[in-house]
């Protein structure tokens, strides 16, 4: 016999014992069979069932899968030159078997159209996948295991848990992101859903449409008067929406896959605590979709089959029983990179890793037995690297000998979908874990979080700093338990100037993360690092904001892949976090400090008690009347104080105020996180607000014997706003003047009309306010040590409030001061006008 012709002998046999079916239809009604391999027998069919057309092709599919795998082949060769579709089959013997089948477009001469390919038996992956799934969700992984809706709908309706009148919703893109294709929103009504749906991608169509056109957050406070909604606004009236908040859903590789939407029945303009609510929500999202997008790759990457004979894609392998190899196709030999003759002339133990050669025995045995086997494996190429592969291995009579035939797919995509997939979940579990730890010490947040941005980065070191006040330097809090072991520096430095510092400060100098993936290449901002430092090959740090202040930077090290824009946000997303739970506690250490403090001034003021019943019970016996003109601590009881006595009283009553304000700020935000601080926005008399504000104020003044120099002219404009709220802010800024204005001193409090806005100012003759404190004033807490600007203790609380007021008004506010000139507080506040839209 030739030896061509007993290699087509050879090629056919080893096909025709393979678990891969060679066919070709016709595409035309039914989809005869023109040719089909002899092993279409483990069907329980022939060849000849088919050419003589006893058996049609459509007649093997599924009843309920025939309809769609049936059209899906109809219109193949108008969309797609190659296919993969998995579906059922019924063999002779009605066992239900599931196959892929791998298909591609022929036309011959005669301008007939056939779908020539493979297809291959996958029911026992399918039966794994099924037990695997049922496994994982006996022990408690449900969110892995449900479906893509299941999901989004638990996450839909977990968000809208948190207001009343809060509805929410996830939209997601078609294929060609050009419409909305799916709504997941259980208590959305129907015709709303319906009126949505197929909603087209473009500037001003909606919330939803304009967020997913422009990239980015879209709100709108009032629906009624916002021209996105002018062609659907009577469908969002029918549905009692009344505002709408859009976020876009962006997976880690930067792709739009949808938006996370909010409805209200009632118009709403979403506080700073809202913005990040929403932005959170969709995060979630976004890690849900990505780990579903993970499973349909794992899915797609699974099989390599070319389509048919000489095309096929997959390596194939035929050894002796001893593993030994007869022969490998051209595939081994591109993938591998060696020649065939030195792979058929090499031992197995050369081109496979010595975990599988251990096992090798095992699973011959396994073959001989079952006379065939799936199991994983891998091949080293000739560069060293290694390709992990997926072995459905059979005994076959090959030349007359029994071997065994491998068909051998190459699962790289696979294991790094896997691998992916994995790491999503530990992220996710990151974080509820964090969320959790509100009774945690800082110190054991701190470190959780640190271990985790190393973990889940897959990093090999990383570190946690702190920044001062006035962002002028790094504080070293502690480097990561990996980091620790390698460092062989005795005398470590705790303190970096970020003026100073090289790259490790450039994340607060440029006010972003900084990703550096090839940490040995000059750079000017490299400092270098002394000797016994841990040697840095990547390195990535992140800083943490609160609000526009820089409160902290982490920062990782020496990953063995890049750094990218997914673990930038994974840093970030754990750091907000923990800032959060860290703030949460100071407010609560500094409400605590001050009730020890207010306590013990209450011990030392038992003797004053004591003395008010002395002086009590001594003029009972003069028979004066107690009941009218005696306060307790007029100036005649003072002066019978002493110095311990009079301490006491102003330690009292500063802390007592401290105190007060600390308690309205740590309320005020905790309401303001909740959703629970509403605005009625209305015109309004600033003139009028003022007037309130100095009455609730006037026993103060007049108690310090001030003068107020007054200057509110009549008929000022009205302003656009909340009278409730701009008289807590009014009253706060009086009463900061007052606290701060020595005896017998003035205060001026004035407004000024300007073209857009009415200018207020409050005006104290205090000492003045160091410009570099100024800033730090109007967050919730801030520790003053300065002994000149000490006596502004306490004020940062109350204008942490004034801010959030103003802010919510679209106004501003800020501070000019000079050391010995006294200070002046101003806010501008927008004038109303009728045409203006509700904020």
């Amino acid at each position: 016999m030739p030896e061509q012709s007993h290699q087509e002998i050879s090629m056919e046999s080893i096909i025709n014992n393979s678990p891969v079916i060679v066919i070709s239809r016709k595409v035309e009604k039914d989809f005869p069979v023109k040719y089909v391999s002899n092993n279409i027998w483990q069907f329980g069919y022939t060849p000849e069932d088919f050419y003589s057309s006893e058996v049609k092709y459509s007649d093997l599919i599924h009843p309920d899968d025939r309809k769609g795998v049936l059209k899906s082949f109809k219109y193949l060769d108008k969309q797609l030159s190659e296919f993969v579709r998995e579906y059922r089959v019924i063999t002779r013997f009605d066992e239900i078997r599931y196959v892929e089948d791998r298909m591609h477009i022929k036309i011959y001469d005669d301008k007939s159209v056939h779908l020539e390919g493979t297809i291959l038996d996958i029911t026992e992956r399918k039966h794994h996948e099924i037990i695997d799934r049922q496994y994982s969700s006996s022990n408690g992984k449900s969110l892995t295991d449900i479906s893509l809706e299941d999901g989004l709908r638990l996450l839909v309706t977990n968000a809208e848990k948190v207001h009343s009148g809060l509805t929410c919703a996830v939209m997601l893109l078609d294929k060609e992101k050009q419409h909305i294709s799916r709504i997941i929103a259980p208590n959305l009504p129907l015709s709303f859903k319906e009126a949505m749906e197929g909603l087209e991608i473009e500037y001003g169509v909606c919330s939803s449409g304009t967020a997913l056109y422009m990239g980015e957050g879209v709100i709108v406070d009032n629906i009624e008067e916002h021209p996105y909604w002018a062609l659907h606004r009577e469908v969002a009236k029918k549905a009692d929406i009344k505002a709408s908040w859009a976020e876009p859903i962006i997976a880690s590789t930067g792709e739009i896959l949808g938006v996370f939407l909010m409805y209200f029945n009632f118009p709403n303009r979403p506080k700073k605590t809202c913005f990040e609510y929403l932005k959170a929500n969709a995060d979630l999202a976004a890690i849900e979709i990505e780990h579903r997008i993970v499973n349909e790759t794992f899915k797609e990457s699974e099989h390599k089959f070319k389509t048919i004979f000489n095309n096929i894609n997959d390596q194939i392998y035929v050894s002796e029983l001893n593993g030994n190899l007869i022969d490998v196709n051209q595939v081994v030999v591109d993938d591998l990179g060696y020649s065939k003759e030195y792979i058929l002339k090499s031992s197995p133990m050369d081109i496979v890793p010595s975990w599988y050669i251990q096992r090798a025995c095992e699973l011959i045995k396994m073959i001989e037995r079952d006379h065939k086997a799936m199991y994983e494996a891998a091949a080293i190429r000739k560069d060293g690297s290694v390709i992990p592969l997926e072995i459905n291995a059979r005994m076959i009579d090959y030349n007359g000998k029994k071997t065994i035939l491998s068909v051998a797919r190459d699962i790289t995509e696979r294991k790094k979908a896997e691998k992916a997939e994995h790491l999503n979940e530990l992220r996710l579990e990151a974080l509820i874990k964090l969320n959790e730890m509100t009774t945690a010490s800082l110190d054991e947040i701190s470190e959780f979080v640190k271990e985790e941005a190393v973990r889940l980065t897959e990093s090999k070191l990383g570190y946690l700093a702190f920044t001062n006040a006035d962002e002028t330097d790094l504080i070293m809090h502690s480097w990561s338990n990996s980091a620790m072991s390698e460092c062989g520096i005795s005398d470590k430095k705790f303190i970096y100037p970020i003026k100073t510092t090289g790259l490790w400060g450039e994340a607060v100098r440029r006010r972003k993360a900084i990703i550096t993936n090839d940490y040995s290449a000059s750079s000017t901002l490299k400092k270098g690092y002394p000797e016994g430092h841990v040697e840095l090959t990547r390195h990535m740090n992140v800083p943490i904001f609160d609000g526009d202040h820089i409160v902290a930077v982490v920062g990782v090290g020496n990953k063995e892949e890049e750094y990218n824009e997914s673990d930038v946000r994974q840093l970030t997303l754990l750091m907000q976090g923990m800032w959060k739970i860290i703030q949460s506690k100071q407010l609560i250490n500094a409400l605590s400090k001050y009730s020890e403090e207010l306590s013990k001034a209450n011990t030392n003021l038992r003797s004053v008690n004591m003395m008010k019943e002395e002086f009590l019970e001594d003029n009972l016996e003069k028979g004066h009347d107690i009941l009218h003109g005696y306060n307790v601590l007029d100036d005649e009881t003072l002066s019978l104080l002493d110095n311990s006595q009079k301490e006491a009283i102003s330690v009292l009553l500063n802390s007592s105020e401290r105190l007060k304000r600390l308690i309205d700020a740590i309320l005020f935000s905790s309401m303001q996180q909740a959703g629970r601080i509403e605005y009625s926005f209305a015109p309004v008399n600033i003139g009028n607000v003022l007037e309130d504000a100095i009455l609730n104020s006037i026993l103060l003044i007049e108690g310090k014997e001030l003068e107020l120099d007054k200057n509110i002219s009549p008929g000022l404009s009205l302003v656009k706003g909340d009278k409730e709220k701009l008289k807590d802010m009014c009253t706060y800024l009086i009463h900061n003047a007052i606290n701060v204005t020595p005896k017998g001193n003035t205060i001026k409090v004035e407004v000024h009309e300007e073209e857009k806005c009415l200018n207020i100012t409050v005006t104290d003759s205090g000492t003045g306010i160091d410009k570099d404190l100024i800033p730090h004033l109007f967050y919730k807490m801030y520790q003053i040590d300065d002994s000149v600007t000490r006596m502004y203790q306490g004020l940062e609380s109350s204008l942490y409030i004034c801010k959030e007021i103003v802010l919510a008004h679209h106004g501003n506010i800020w501070i000019e001061s000079e050391l010995g000139q006294g200070s002046s507080f101003h806010v501008k506040i927008p004038k109303w006008s009728d045409n203006q839209n509700s904020i």
